[in-house]
């Protein structure tokens, strides 16, 4: 007769499920921290360049670091930018949106220079005005967009401020011609205003091109090694399973020879097979568990690095304006 302890391959496989869960969590850790290191960077460099006088590098890096890591003090910085490099409307939204998330997080410093600042540069500010009739304003599923973004109807018709520059309307509606218009505004205390035509009606069989449409984008290296990496870990886990359930078989057959802990020889032989095979459960969950864990990280950082490089859209600010009794309010986020 011998003793055996039949939990050992319980404990094995235990301790597989928690070392898998910690190599998820500890490559989230990871890629959260190397984020964070990013952003801090790229801010310093942005700052950096900022002093040095050479606002035109500087602002993407300040955007980019904002984007990883958003936090007030970046985006104060990247109003600063703006305001060096001349796109003062993106500077005066960046200042009203420190303003108020100084506010809630008890900076009065920040706020009171964030409000100093967005006062300043107010009557500086040139605007645009939109003008949509009514005509096409009622037309079914007519769009607007402003510099490849929609503008939504609340922003029809409406002045509101914006950078200077070259700025393209265009206008779609289901059945009819798409309009693009060009309007030319000056870098301050300009009032810019477009008229937009009534639509003509598209050529019979023909359908108007959707603004700013791009092809799928295609997976890269990382994509395709993380979905392979990811695979063999699935494998390895689908074995483990595997062996798991051959473990528990042979502690069922045990039992037929087994009292306890005292078995005979066929009951000694199936516990040490259930034990051999827990062991061989726990090996491979360990193992399936990182490597699937490794191919998720993979497959993420490939995913966001290819949505980065597919934008065309340069780093900086996407400006959203709503009017109301109260006047005009103005929100400030980051487009890439």
């Amino acid at each position: 007769m011998y003793l055996l302890t039949p939990s050992r391959w319980v404990v094995g496989s235990v301790v597989a499920l928690a070392v898998a869960g910690v190599g998820l969590s500890s490559s989230t850790a990871f890629a959260q921290s190397a984020d964070t290191a990013t952003a801090e960077e790229l801010f310093e460099q942005g700052k950096q360049l900022l002093r040095a006088g050479n606002a035109a590098a500087a602002c993407p890096k300040l955007a980019e670091s904002q984007r990883i890591d958003p936090s007030t003090g970046t985006l104060l910085a990247l109003a600063m930018c703006h305001e060096a490099e001349g796109k003062l409307a993106s500077a005066w939204a960046g200042f009203v949106s420190v303003e108020a998330r100084a506010r809630n997080e008890g900076r009065a410093d920040r706020e009171q220079a964030a409000h100093g600042r967005a006062q300043a540069l107010r009557p500086r500010l040139s605007t645009l005005e939109v003008r949509v009739p009514a005509a096409v304003a009622a037309l079914d599923g007519v769009e607007v967009h402003r510099d490849g973004t929609v503008l939504g109807h609340g922003a029809w018709n409406v002045v509101v401020p914006i950078d200077g520059g070259e700025h393209v309307v265009e206008v779609s509606a289901p059945g009819k011609t798409t309009w693009r218009g060009k309007v030319a505004v000056k870098a301050e205390s300009d009032a810019a205003v477009l008229e937009v035509p009534p639509l003509a009606a598209a050529p019979a069989g023909t359908a108007p091109a959707a603004p700013d449409s791009k092809p799928a984008g295609r997976w890269g290296t990382l994509e395709w090694a993380g979905v392979g990496v990811t695979g063999a870990g699935l494998v390895g886990l689908g074995v483990g399973g595997y062996f798991l359930s051959s473990a528990l078989g042979k502690k069922s057959d045990s039992s037929k020879d087994c009292e306890g802990n005292l078995c005979g020889p066929d009951g000694t032989a199936a516990r040490r097979s259930a034990v051999s095979n827990g062991n061989k459960a726990t090996i491979f969950a360990v193992a399936g568990g990182v490597l699937a864990a490794g191919g998720a990280t993979l497959f993420v950082v490939g995913r966001l690095r290819a949505r980065h490089a597919e934008s065309p859209v340069a780093a900086g600010g996407q400006l959203s304006f709503s009017a109301g009794p109260a006047g005009i309010g103005a929100d400030y986020s980051l487009r890439f």
